[in-house]
Order: C-alpha cells, then sequence, then structure tokens
C-alpha cells in the first residue's frame, strides 16, 4: 500500500516538474478552412502536439503552405482552432486570453504591425500602452531598443517614409517593447541586411539565455535556425514529420557527403538511373562557370568507391573532390521532397 502511494507520488511530482518546464504546450492542435460554398476543405494544421520548454529558441521550418504561419496564428490569438488546445504557463488560451495575450509579442507577414500613419516612437508608444507598459520604463525601454537596431535617427519620422528593411526593424522592436514572456516571429530577417540579421539573433540568443524568454520562429533562412534554435520542428501539409534537438537532428544525417566538381556539365538525372549510384543520394549543387557540382551522400565507403567507377566509367573528368558535413537544408530537402514518380 505505502509502495503504491510512492509510486503514484512520484508520478505525480514528475508531470509537476513537465507541466512547469514546458511553457508552451499544444495538445491536438487543428485547424481546418471552408472552401466556397463549403464543398471544398483544406487542413491547414493538421493534429499538431508540441512542447516548448521556458528560455527555448525553436525553429519551424516548412515549405510556403506548409502551416507554419497558421500555427503562430493560433498561438497568438489571432485565429481559433477547429480542435485542439493550447497551453501558455499553464493557463489554457481561450479561457485565459486577456491574461495571456499581454505576455505575448508576434511579428506576422513582413512589417504590417505598425501604425504607418505615426511615427517610429509614436509607435512604441502606443503599442506600449496597449500591453501595459509605460512611463520612464516605456521611454528607456524604447529608447535602449531603437539605439540596438540602429533607427535612433529615426525616432520622429513617419513610418510610411521608412524603407522596408527599417520597417521589418520596427516591427520587431514593437515586438521587444513590453518585454513578453513568448515572442513569435515569422520570418524575421526578411527584408534585413546582413549586419541587422546578425542584431537580430544576437538579440533572440540574448532574451532567451538571460532572460529565459520563450522563441518560436519559423525562417527560409535555413542557417539562421541552424545557427539560434534549441530545437527544431520540420512541418509539412500540417503535420509535424520531425521534432528533435538542432545537434541531434544532424547527426541522424551524418552521412558520408562529398562535392565533386566534374569539367563538363551532364544530364543529372541520367546518372541517377545508372545501376552503379544505387544507394547513393545525388544532389545538385551550385557549379562555378561551365562546371557542374554535385553532392554525393553515401552511407558506406564502398558506395563511394562504385560511384567513383562509375564516374570513370561514364567519362566524367573529376576537377576536384571535398567533404563536406551536413546541414539542416540538406535534412529539410530530403524529409520534404515528393517521392519521385515511376
Amino acid at each position: 500500500m505505502r509502495r503504491s502511494f510512492g509510486v503514484k507520488l512520484l508520478k505525480a511530482t514528475k508531470n509537476f516538474f513537465n507541466i512547469q518546464m514546458s511553457y508552451v504546450v499544444i495538445n491536438n492542435l487543428t485547424k481546418t478552412f471552408d472552401g466556397f460554398l463549403s464543398k471544398s476543405r483544406l487542413v491547414a494544421v493538421d493534429d499538431v502536439s508540441l512542447e516548448i520548454q521556458k528560455g527555448e529558441i525553436l525553429g519551424l521550418l516548412g515549405v510556403n503552405g506548409a502551416g507554419k504561419t497558421t500555427m503562430l496564428k493560433m498561438i497568438c490569438g489571432l485565429l481559433k482552432p477547429t480542435r485542439g488546445e493550447i497551453r501558455i504557463n499553464g493557463l489554457e488560451l481561450e479561457k485565459h486570453r486577456s491574461t495571456l495575450l499581454n505576455r505575448i509579442s508576434a511579428v506576422l507577414e513582413g512589417s504590417r504591425n505598425s501604425l504607418w500613419s505615426m511615427t517610429v516612437r509614436q509607435n512604441l508608444t502606443y503599442f506600449g500602452f496597449l500591453k501595459h507598459t509605460h512611463g520612464h520604463l516605456l521611454k528607456d525601454r524604447g529608447s535602449e531598443l531603437l539605439h540596438f537596431f540602429q533607427l535612433d535617427h529615426k525616432e520622429n519620422e513617419v513610418v510610411k517614409n521608412l524603407s522596408k528593411g527599417m520597417k521589418q526593424k520596427l516591427a520587431i522592436v514593437l515586438a521587444f517593447i513590453s518585454d513578453p514572456d513568448l515572442i513569435l516571429l515569422d520570418e524575421p530577417t526578411l527584408g534585413l541586411d546582413v549586419r541587422t540579421a546578425k542584431l537580430v539573433k544576437q538579440r533572440l540568443v540574448q532574451l532567451a539565455r538571460q532572460k529565459r524568454k520563450t522563441v518560436l520562429l519559423t525562417s527560409h533562412q535555413i542557417e539562421m535556425v541552424e545557427e539560434i534554435c534549441d530545437r527544431v520542428a520540420i512541418i509539412n501539409q500540417g503535420k509535424i514529420i520531425a521534432l528533435d534537438r538542432t545537434d541531434k537532428l544532424l547527426k541522424q544525417m551524418d552521412r558520408e557527403q562529398y562535392v565533386f566538381e566534374f569539367e563538363k556539365p551532364r544530364d543529372l538525372p541520367a546518372l541517377e538511373d545508372v545501376p552503379e549510384f544505387n544507394g547513393c543520394e545525388l544532389i545538385p549543387a551550385p557549379g562555378d562557370g561551365g562546371h557542374l557540382s554535385l553532392r554525393l551522400v553515401v552511407d558506406h565507403r564502398a558506395d563511394l568507391s562504385r560511384a567513383l567507377d562509375a564516374f570513370k566509367k561514364h567519362n566524367l573528368s573529376i576537377l576536384s573532390i571535398s567533404r563536406s558535413k551536413p546541414s539542416l537544408e540538406n535534412i529539410f530537402v530530403k524529409m520534404t521532397e515528393s517521392p519521385r514518380e515511376p
């Protein structure tokens, strides 16, 4: 009897701490859109469940239309799920909207979260007040953010007169102005120069590591996700098809990869049909001028030897061979590519 009680207590304690550690908990989240006259239905997000820890940066990768933006809109309350549940800091979003939405900031679909008829500083004041941030705190935090993102010289400029990149920077500043606990970013570095993109990455890492903020972001710049995200989720056709720590995801694909550069262009699909390449993966790579570059992924050295024999057999003159490491881009392409038709 005592042992049974102890086991139950241990399980309850473990569950309690798991709940405390997960800042965002998503259960069976689904969003469907009915077509014209309800004759067709689009499943944008399909029965997704995942957890995001406090202080974690989670990257969400997917092709256009995979469901990334729809997921972010449901988490920040802009869209109501068809079914499923979203819990933030232990509270259900639908039941505690006013409390939770004050602690969430989002940059969705570019730089449209600012008022273009107002100045930069007026936008900070307006959106700060909406999130209950005002007085000296608002002024000081706004000045620090404008300086960090190199917008302080534009604080009295009307937003509509700003460049696209500056509007995007302002959108990010507005997302940070209330010091939110959960930050949702849809393509945050879209339209930004290299220097500003680096500042955004630096700020996100600082917020997560030092202030324990939780970040969920989408990006087509896979190198950014690989650089700063603790974990990566790959979504395809509304479903999460992979979710793991970034380093573990890379290790799963730690196959030997070689980049070959050939003297003359060659028809790649024809090479793929050569029997000697069975067991190898041929991926076109950026070439130099009229040369052809090819990324060869193999599981065993025997496959590499067989491929080298095939290159020689088909009179392909190899200019150079270099070994490369797997990247999230390779993994993403492999997991989301459509199966070849027979």
